[in-house]
Order: C-alpha cells, then structure tokens, then sequence
C-alpha cells in the first residue's frame, strides 16, 4: 500500500512539472540593450534669436528591464524602465549678441529614463516568430536644468524578431522609432525622434 501511494505520488508530482514546463505562466521579464541614432533637427531654437547647433555624432544607447503580458498566444502588452543616454554636442547661438569670444561647443547632458507602453503582435506561431510593435514611449529627464519640460511623450513603432531557445527562454532582435509628441522646450519645436536597434531576451517565469 505504501509503494502504491508513493508510486502516486511521484507520477502526480511528475505530472505538475511536465504540466508547468508545457505550459509556462503568461508573463515574461527580459533585458534589452540598444544603440540609438538622432533624427532631430541640427538646428533648432528656444526663441526668436536664439537656439543650439547640433552635433549628433556620437554613440547613444538605452538599457533597462522589459516587462511582457500574454494576452493571447500572439498579442501581448508591454512595458519597462530604461534607461537611456541621448546626449549630444551644441554650439548656442544668438542672432542679437556680439561675442568677445565665439560659443564653443558643449556636451548637452540628455539622459532619461524611459517607460515604454506598447502592444506587440507576432505574426507567426512558431520558435522563429516576427512581430510588430506600436505605442508610447514616457521619457523622465534626468537632468532638469537643460530642458524646460522634464517630461515628454513619444509615440512609438517598430518591428523584431523572437527565436525561442527553451520553452521557457527566447531572444530577441528588433528596431524602433520614437517620435515626439511633446516638447522639452516652452519656446523650441525640439521634439525627439530616434531610431534604434535592440538585443536582449525574455524569459517566462
């Protein structure tokens, strides 16, 4: 009697964890790590005679936690905190002043963390699966004293691609693009528009 309950036993707990690894919970928690490009204006003002040159020549990137909810086998709510470097070089200008000493240029301290908000849908069902993303991007200015707005809203697209390794873990591979809605400054049109290109991974808990 005893090995007959202990045979139970085992084939019960067997059965749960086949269970839990056939079918893993519908959240998922990753990493991802990108490189961005600007698109903004080269030159763009604060008021009538004054504004920035801009040099966007560098390296910017973003990385943080990225957050998935299943809400069918392929839609899915996202979400995350990132954080992300955007900085670039601007030679002020002013159309009204005369300099003893020309402007140089400066590095504009332009970090954020970012809280993105969008809905994913893949495309196809397998361990190889594409997918296009759309929604909205909260940017938190980390330096406060080079924008008049802290914050500001993006919309946000892009595309990737999901490859399964486990049944539990997958990586990932895609591009976006963000293009602002709201302004940092009360008197410039300045609104963020970047591309980006992104690695990282996601796994089921």
């Amino acid at each position: 009697m005893k090995n007959m309950l202990l045979l139970f036993t085992v084939l019960c707990l067997s059965s749960s964890s086949i269970n839990a690894q056939s079918n893993p919970s519908k959240f998922k928690i990753g990493l991802l790590a990108k490189t961005e490009d600007n698109s903004i204006s080269k030159t763009f003002s604060f008021d009538e005679y004054t504004g920035y040159f801009a040099n966007y020549n560098q390296t910017n990137y973003s990385v943080g936690l990225s957050f998935e909810y299943l809400l069918k086998s392929n839609l899915s709510i996202n979400t995350g905190v990132n954080y992300s470097d955007k900085d670039f070089e601007g030679t002020f200008y002013c159309a009204v002043c005369e300099y003893i000493v020309a402007p140089t240029p400066q590095k504009v301290d332009f970090k954020f963390i970012e809280v993105p908000l969008t809905l994913k849908y893949y495309f196809l069902k397998d361990s190889l699966k594409p997918y296009g993303k759309f929604g909205v991007n909260n940017l938190f200015s980390l330096n406060e004293d080079v924008v008049d707005n802290s914050y500001a809203l993006a919309i946000q697209i892009g595309a990737g691609v999901s490859f399964q390794l486990t049944n539990r873990l997958s990586i990932i591979a895609e591009v976006d693009y963000d293009h602002g809605i709201t302004k940092f400054y009360d008197q410039s049109d300045f609104k963020l528009k970047t591309f980006g290109f992104g690695v990282g991974f996601m796994a089921h808990l």
